[in-house]
């Protein structure tokens, strides 16, 4: 027969353990378990050195700033194409000089119309794949602007939530030449304040070929779909690695999302930074832009990723959160959260971080060509020049 005192003692650790449970389940829920806020370890192997600086000279109707740059190549010269929203047009500069610059001029309305440019995918030497403020369009188009095929990307639902198509230099179009393939960054399209913004399927897959199929991919991990990180955080950033692996950089996780398209899978990789880790998300809903954008300017973040396809590198763009006021009373902005940029080789493994200046290098523009991280100096409390887009090449170096 079991003693008092062994009854109590029983009943006491029964009761330490109810409350220990109880306390778990309170820091569960003010804390998502799955988020780290901490940095994790790595060796640094690599860092980023400045190599040259490239001068583009821009025209009149031109700008320094545009929301959609990228490096491409036209019968194997490389080109960095820059969207000029002003004009309509798509503006090419030529990396080499094999190549001469030239413009694309597109079509609000008639026969060959496109809408107000966008983005834009070369997806051969005589033909371009255009997204335009008609989201639910894709336009196949040759040099000269004439529209050879329309895409529709809204007749395949996505289950659970509506979706909207969102275009920009981090959120690119990406494409598969060899099975002309293209992969669209597709956000849920539902209130800020609310969850389910990062839940589901993120990309949609259209075949540009006679099949034209589409669907959507990319589920992200469930424990995404409670979090309420507001608008600001929206601007993450993903880009195709060898035409096999899609890579998300999440704008509040520490690890990499990596589907390989070839097996369906999805993986994770550590590629966060050495100041932080994940980022916890709002502590409730935010009633003004405002707020929102306090709690990202004050919050720790990632955003651009980019693929250095000579020296087998991913970088990755991380910023540290600021105070929303500066002590010279005005507030701050996107542009002034210190940045450093975090260096991944082929295998997925963090190899090194290095540390940009602050309120100098423009982040929003950015490419790899020739070996070298190419990043905007066009910043605009410390722009050098509006008559040239400039940036600074940074060159990969082993320690």
């Amino acid at each position: 027969m079991e003693s008092f005192s062994g009854y109590l003692e029983n009943k006491n650790r029964i009761l330490m353990l109810f409350g220990l449970l109880l306390m778990a389940l309170g820091n569960s829920c003010t804390k998502d378990q799955s988020l780290d806020p901490l940095p994790r370890d790595y060796t640094a192997r690599m860092t980023l050195l400045p190599s040259d600086t490239l001068r583009i000279p821009i025209g009149y109707r031109s700008n320094v700033y545009s929301k959609y740059i990228k490096k491409c190549e036209i019968d194997g010269i490389p080109f960095l194409g820059v969207v000029n929203e002003n004009t309509n047009e798509l503006e090419f500069y030529a990396l080499s000089e094999k190549g001469e610059d030239f413009k694309v001029r597109f079509q609000l309305d008639g026969p060959n119309a496109v809408g107000q440019l966008k983005a834009f995918e070369v997806i051969s030497d005589s033909t371009l794949l255009i997204a335009s403020t008609y989201r639910i369009r894709l336009y196949v188009t040759d040099f000269d602007g004439n529209l050879k095929k329309t895409i529709k990307t809204n007749e395949v639902e996505r289950k659970d939530k509506p979706f909207v198509q969102i275009y920009y230099t981090n959120q690119p179009i990406v494409f598969d030449r060899n099975k002309q393939d293209a992969f669209l960054f597709t956000r849920v399209d539902a209130d800020f304040n609310s969850p389910g913004i990062w839940s589901g399927t993120m990309f949609l897959k259209v075949s540009t070929n006679n099949k034209g199929s589409i669907n959507h991919i990319f589920k992200l991990p469930s424990h995404f779909d409670n979090y309420i990180h507001g608008s600001h955080f929206c601007h993450g950033s993903h880009l195709l690695m060898e035409n096999r692996y899609l890579i998300l950089s999440s704008s509040f996780y520490n690890n990499l999302l990596i589907y390989d398209l070839k097996k369906g899978e999805m993986i994770e990789r550590e590629g966060g930074s050495k100041y932080f880790g994940d980022v916890f998300p709002m502590e409730g809903p935010k009633s003004t832009s405002d707020l929102h954008e306090e709690f990202y300017i004050t919050s720790n973040s990632y955003r651009e990723i980019a693929y250095d396809e000579e020296n087998q590198l991913l970088y990755r763009l991380a910023y540290r959160g600021v105070d929303y006021i500066g002590p010279d009373g005005q507030r701050k902005n996107w542009d002034n959260k210190p940045p450093s940029v975090i260096i991944i080789n082929s295998d997925f493994e963090k190899v090194g971080e290095m540390d940009l200046p602050v309120n100098t290098i423009y982040t929003w523009m950015y490419f790899t060509h020739d070996g070298k991280l190419y990043l905007s100096l066009n910043h605009p409390d410390n722009n050098p020049s509006e008559d040239q887009m400039v940036f600074v090449g940074f060159k990969p170096e082993k320690l």
